[in-house]
């Protein structure tokens, strides 16, 4: 199983000209937000970091991935800056960066807990 979704905090008309080369995409407007899911699972996973601050532009976004493989990616950008970068390949901790006091990622399954909770 693999859940792979982006919110950003921007009209749906903007977003979807952002992810406007991506398919398998899905959008859902969700209040100030819009969710975006990735049902490939595969076109957003791994980016850089500088990668996510440029889609992100002047609006916030949280980018949330993870797979059975405990493979897991975790990005939160606001106001241009990257608030928290967390990344697991292979049930090792790649990247862990920043203190984002709104999320409480700190491994795996944090990734998919949060999605649970904001992302369904």
């Amino acid at each position: 199983m693999t859940e792979c979704k982006v919110m950003i905090k921007a009209s749906l008309k903007k977003v979807k000209a952002r992810f406007r080369e991506y398919e398998d995409m899905e959008f859902e407007k969700r209040g100030d937000w819009i969710l975006a899911e990735d049902f490939s699972g595969t076109q957003l996973f791994g980016w850089k970091i500088s990668d996510w601050v440029e889609l992100a532009g002047d609006d916030e976004l949280i980018y949330a991935y993870y797979d059975e493989d405990m493979n897991a990616e975790f990005i939160h950008v606001r106001d241009g800056v990257c608030l928290r970068a967390y990344t697991q390949y292979d049930g090792g901790v790649d990247t862990d960066e920043g203190e984002d006091t709104e999320t409480s990622v700190r491994e795996w399954s944090d990734v998919g807990n949060y999605m649970d909770k904001y992302m369904v």
